[in-house]
């Protein structure tokens, strides 16, 4: 059997979802910050995603992501500050509505701006994570659950952010020519 990280869908595994990241197209840092989060919230079992764009570009689109987005379930949020106390969580605070309610919590780990957000499990992106619609990345040891460029898409028409999911829309359609 295949090592999994805790909180991973074995689903996942049997339907060849987990791919090696291009962890090439982000800076080092993001990495090793996505390395202590994989290492904590999979230990705690915490089910959880890495979005946007940092996804976007281990995923191998062109982008340069200047921060770190995470969505969890909104039952796990208020563990988050015990969890990562060295990096000076912020409270869980409510955000300006885009379509949903939502949460978060602010820190940065080694000079990376990490937002953890969390939705009612019928928002934009916690109905995906639940959803499964997850490929798992390797990076180094550690699997990593991500949306699917799919899903980041359809978050962003979701979100009012077309351009962002057009952008997807055009890098997958040039990947399948």
């Amino acid at each position: 059997m295949p090592s999994v990280a805790l909180g991973v869908d074995i689903r996942l595994w049997e339907q060849n979802l987990i791919i090696p990241s291009d962890a090439s197209m982000v800076e080092a840092k993001f990495v090793e910050a996505i390395e202590i989060i994989a290492k904590r919230l999979g230990a705690e079992r915490i089910q959880w995603a890495l979005v946007g764009s940092t996804n976007l570009a281990l995923q191998g689109m062109d982008i340069t992501p200047h921060d770190l987005d995470v969505v969890l379930t909104f039952k796990d949020l208020d563990r988050i500050p015990a969890l990562f106390p060295e990096y000076s969580p912020t409270i869980v605070t409510k955000l300006e509505p885009i379509v949903n309610d939502a949460w978060d919590v602010k820190m940065n780990i080694g000079g990376v701006d990490i937002q953890i957000f969390a939705e009612n499990d019928s928002g934009v992106y916690v109905s995906k994570l639940l959803a499964n619609k997850l490929t798992i990345l390797k990076i180094k040891t550690f699997d990593i659950p991500c949306f699917t460029l799919e899903a980041d898409s359809q978050a962003y028409v979701e979100t009012k952010c077309q351009e962002k999911a057009d952008r997807i829309k055009e890098f997958l359609e040039n990947r399948r020519s």
